[in-house]
């Protein structure tokens, strides 16, 4: 049974007072909501001047206040290098804001087209880029961010599923089982790499490409302290040993600025678990949501559940 959404307050009218009354601008009546199922994101724009604005209300009770700010210092530190990414906008001194107990900030609206194939140019691009962005997170070492390994990440994620009545009661236990399986065999794997504030969602759907610029990266919800290799291996094209070319693009680019362990590259099949159970458990969150079994027709179903234990139990198997 569908909950009633936490984004009731979030009328047309309360959001453009809102926005408003932090901007000190007057709003014309353009509101459109972008793609984003776990926050709500809105294109808004400024009367007069016709500058659009987004604005990302962040899902009620998943971040802290404390830990969006640590994001926002984060992304003002990269732009403070000229890498490019979009910070937040300052208002009388604060990019964060809240209204009826919902987290906003505002941005200025980057328009630029998505990237679907990668040639060479675009993997050294992205070497460089990502290169620079975890030397400034070699600086946030000590944040209070999610650690990015199966005996943190996924631990904090299997709890998140146990106490959901997303997972069917019928099929708890072997889910249960793979997880805590997958916690046991690989979490030593990740003894002695690195934890650096690293993006954390690094996949197409989170770089756009702005003529005269090149690639942004967008989208910082999910920062966490992990290996670099985190932020490469959901961006190719298939198994590292079946994307060799792809690789040594990608590296000829991030060493250019940084060095890069290539035995992490062993981590990739764990992060592929791990992504899975964190996938999961993103969904268990929004499970009761007014409309998300429109968005996620297969979702949470009995085969839904059965493809995705035997997904996990294949990749948990081949590291024995």
């Amino acid at each position: 049974m569908e909950k009633s959404s936490p984004w009731q307050p979030l009328t047309h009218e309360a959001v453009f007072q809102a926005v408003e009354e932090v901007t000190g601008r007057k709003l014309s009546n353009l509101f459109l909501q972008r793609n984003s199922y776990i926050n709500r994101v809105l294109e808004l724009e400024i009367d007069k001047e016709r500058e659009r604005l987004i604005v990302k209300f962040y899902r009620p009770g998943r971040w802290s206040r404390e830990m969006i700010l640590e994001e926002h210092t984060f992304l003002r530190a990269l732009a403070e290098r000229e890498i490019a990414v979009v910070p937040p906008l300052e208002f009388c001194g604060n990019t964060l804001f809240c209204f009826a107990s919902i987290y906003f900030e505002i941005m200025p609206k980057k328009g630029g087209r998505a990237l679907d194939e990668f040639d060479r140019q675009a993997w050294e691009e992205l070497g460089r880029l990502l290169a620079r962005v975890h030397l400034v997170g070699e600086a946030f070492s000590s944040a209070s961010r999610l650690r990015w390994r199966p005996g943190a990440a996924t631990r904090y994620h299997l709890q998140t599923l146990k106490h959901s009545n997303y997972l069917l009661p019928d099929f708890k236990e072997p889910m249960v089982k793979a997880i805590e399986r997958l916690i046991e065999q690989s979490d030593s794997w990740f003894e002695g790499k690195e934890q650096i504030l690293i993006h954390g969602d690094c996949h197409k759907g989170n770089l756009i490409h702005r003529p005269g610029e090149g690639i942004y990266l967008v989208d910082f919800d999910d920062i966490c302290l992990g290996p670099a290799v985190q932020d490469l291996w959901m961006l190719l094209p298939d198994e590292p040993e079946k994307s060799e070319q792809e690789i040594a693009w990608f590296l000829k680019g991030y060493e250019t600025f940084r060095s890069f362990d290539r035995s992490s590259l062993r981590l990739v099949p764990v992060l592929r678990a791990m992504r899975i159970v964190h996938y999961a458990a993103w969904l268990s969150i929004q499970y009761h949501d007014p409309g998300f079994h429109s968005h996620f027709p297969e979702a949470g179903g009995k085969r839904y559940w059965s493809e995705l234990i035997r997904e996990l139990q294949e990749i948990v198997y081949s590291l024995t």
